[in-house]
């Protein structure tokens, strides 16, 4: 069922103890390769119920806000959760932030993002792209460059704002070409539209110390920007859902594991067999985690470079509330909606309500881990 209670918490340590294209519209029919479907009684048979887990402890200080289950007012498009003073009437900021190695960590302002896309780059890692809406910090860092990839991913967000540090001249023109076809209005350290909000972080080595002090950035926004529509449907967990420990994402140079923490009622990141922590020495969490197998090809931008495909459809999990449904997403052009429905019934499946991150995974690069596994990890 729906979590009453969303626990924001401010760690002061992190403790655990074991057994204790382009155009805005533009359409798509590309399939991505077909993957053998996982069912839940499959799940079922490799995940025990994570039991053990429950008894993590986290050293926090913990804030909450109840949430009003009579409330019928409007909800923040981006997480589900009750907007009580209104939704703001401001467009999506969208940052691209850089997990290329040890010096973009700590990454700051990642936790108030409502969504963040993890998707592929060159060199067998990852990069982030960040949706905020609901809140917006003050500071992110480190603030990298774009790609092909991200220019598809804003197009669903009603005219979002793009941030981004730089790029190389063909994604540069495919930024351009998208964003003067009404996709967003983008920002960048080298354009004469923003570059008053970025500056450097002298305590970093370049170029991890790119920041955005984002200000009055949705200020900036055109008159065709607009609060963002919701992209994903939330409700009750979904009748075939079974408990799951964690999932891992495995490509060249990294590892990726989320891990359920029964204490938070979140999925806690784990990043090359550690806590991936953020700015505040907190490790980085979700309440959904969407891992959706999708297509990669060779960007045009840069032969080195993959380039997601995410429109067509493909297979995936959804991760809430400590377990896994096997669903099929669907999104068949640039301004749609994702469409995530159960890959047995054919129901739709709704994520809970919160913050959600998104993993962009290539065929066979994911997997559903054990509570012994689970366990085994976070030591």
């Amino acid at each position: 069922m729906l979590r009453r209670v969303i626990s924001v918490a401010l760690f002061l340590a992190y403790l655990t103890a074991c057994g204790g294209g382009s155009g805005a519209n533009e359409a798509t029919t590309t399939l991505v390769e077909e993957v053998p479907l996982v069912t839940t009684t499959q799940i079922e048979e490799s995940v025990e119920t994570p039991t053990t887990l429950a008894e993590q402890t986290v050293g926090a200080i913990p804030t909450t806000t109840t949430i009003d289950p009579s409330w019928t007012g409007p909800v923040y498009p981006l997480t589900g959760l009750p907007a009580y003073e209104g939704i703001p009437e401001t467009p999506a900021v969208v940052v691209k932030i850089g997990n290329n190695d040890q010096n973009s960590l700590p990454q700051h302002g990642l936790r108030e993002a409502d969504i963040v896309y993890d998707v592929r780059i060159e060199n067998g890692k990852s990069r982030f792209m960040a949706v905020y809406h609901s809140r917006l910090p003050e500071v992110v860092m480190p603030v990298r460059s774009a790609r092909s990839s991200d220019i598809n991913l804003l197009l669903n967000l009603n005219h979002p704002v793009f941030v981004y540090w730089g790029s190389n001249d063909i994604v540069l023109e495919e930024i351009k070409s998208a964003e003067w076809s009404g996709g967003y209005d983008s920002r960048s350290a080298a354009s004469q539209w923003g570059e008053q909000y970025f500056n450097r972080d002298s305590s970093r080595s370049r170029p991890a110390n790119g920041k955005v002090n984002t200000g009055d950035l949705q200020g900036t926004a055109s008159d065709e920007a607009r609060e963002p529509l919701s992209i994903f449907e939330y409700g009750e967990i979904s009748q075939n859902a079974v408990p799951a420990a964690g999932v891992q994402w495995t490509i060249w140079q990294r590892v990726t594991e989320y891990i359920w923490n029964n204490n938070l009622e979140q999925w806690i990141r784990y990043q090359d067999g550690t806590p991936h922590l953020g700015e505040d020495g907190a490790p980085l969490s979700a309440d959904n985690l969407l891992f959706l197998y999708v297509g990669y090809r060779t960007s045009d931008a840069d032969p080195a470079s993959p380039q997601a495909i995410s429109t067509g459809s493909g297979d995936g999990w959804l991760l809430r509330d400590g377990t896994v449904t096997g669903v099929t997403w669907n999104r068949q052009r640039t301004s749609d909606d994702w469409s995530i429905v159960d890959d047995e019934s054919g129901e739709m499946v709704p994520l809970d309500v919160g913050t959600t991150w998104v993993t962009l995974a290539k065929p066979g690069e994911g997997r559903i881990l054990s509570s012994a596994e689970a366990i085994e990890l976070i030591g």
